[in-house]
């Protein structure tokens, strides 16, 4: 009995610590912030900002004609210098959309094809009126960006700049120049699952 009664002690004394421990764990958010600075070391919270609408959003402004479509991405691939290195990231903390590299079409790995129908089908199904959820998910992402990387260059200036395009009901960005300038973003996004379905099985290794 004594011994169960000591062994019950410890428990209780070891509750706080492991409470303690658990808080000090990154959150979701955090996490991916980290991993996506880590990768992208002059990205800019505009570009954070960026990946976590189109992880909400999806393929905001998609064209609708198939034909415009592979003519856009045939000549974004054309004229590019560079791809990036990795095939697909997630774009934002959730991963419910990915950005998906051209290069797997310019390299022949994915069938043109394939590729188009698994973006244009990433468009059917979003519910647009999530704007007020995504508002009150981003003021959360700037607190992981502020732990994360809380000396982050323009950080001040970029929130400002983001919050005042929210007030106006202004949702979309581009790449922040210093992005495009090391960097080469020539993607798609994709819907996890039609990525999953579609791309990944010509890339998995």
């Amino acid at each position: 009995m004594k011994t169960r009664f000591i062994s019950l002690l410890i428990t209780l004394a070891c509750i706080p610590l492991f409470l303690s421990s658990c808080s000090q764990q990154p959150s979701a958010r955090e996490a991916f912030v980290r991993s996506y600075l880590e990768r992208y070391p002059e990205a800019t919270l505009q570009d954070i900002y960026k990946g976590s609408f189109q992880d909400v959003f999806g393929p905001a402004h998609i064209l609708t004609n198939r034909e415009a479509v592979i003519r856009y991405i045939n000549h974004e691939i054309k004229s590019a210098e560079k791809f990036e290195e990795a095939d697909y990231i997630p774009c934002g903390w959730q991963g419910n959309f990915l950005q998906v590299n051209l290069k797997v079409i310019a390299d022949g790995r994915v069938p043109l094809d394939t590729f188009v129908d698994a973006f244009m089908a990433s468009a059917n199904g979003i519910d647009t009126t999530l704007t007020q959820t995504f508002v009150a998910d981003w003021e959360l992402i700037q607190q992981a960006v502020r732990t994360a990387s809380p000396h982050l260059e323009g950080f001040s200036e970029d929130s400002t700049l983001l919050a005042h395009l929210l007030q106006e009901g202004k949702y979309v960005v581009h790449h922040s120049r210093k992005f495009n300038e090391h960097y080469h973003p020539h993607y798609r996004i994709i819907r996890r699952d039609l990525f999953e379905e579609k791309i990944l099985p010509y890339i998995a290794p």
